[in-house]
């Protein structure tokens, strides 16, 4: 038997808050349940993963290890960053490729950060 992905889970100061943004950004709703100044909150997508926020007392120190990386089913790289920014994103780094492919590095509002590829529409390899 092996294991299965239960959660990605995100420290946060205030869970509800940063949940709000996530839930934007998949176009998934906070669980039932969930409300602000809970401890614990989570998204809960068909089929999975759960995203799963909890509250801690330290601020964020260092790059984070394991990270989302997001693709947009329908909208191109640069049109999904734009969105992206305009829920909170912040840009952290531009991986643009001469022929215009590459990734992004963006960071929530918590400043976790997680990557966005180009869209299935744009690859060519």
């Amino acid at each position: 038997m092996t294991s299965i992905i239960r959660n990605v889970s995100f420290d946060c100061a205030d869970p509800y808050v940063l949940a709000i943004f996530w839930s934007e950004v998949i176009g998934h709703p906070i669980a039932a349940g969930c409300a602000p100044g809970d401890h614990e909150v989570a998204i809960e997508p068909p089929g999975g993963p759960r995203l799963y926020f909890q509250a801690v007392p330290e601020p964020k120190q260092v790059k984070n290890r394991v990270h989302v990386c997001l693709q947009s089913p329908d909208l191109g790289r640069d049109a999904e960053v734009d969105r992206l920014l305009a829920a909170g994103a912040t840009l952290f780094a531009d991986h643009r490729t001469p022929d215009g492919a590459g990734w992004v590095i963006l960071a929530d509002p918590a400043g976790n950060e997680f990557c966005l590829t180009r869209a299935e529409s744009e690859r060519h390899d």
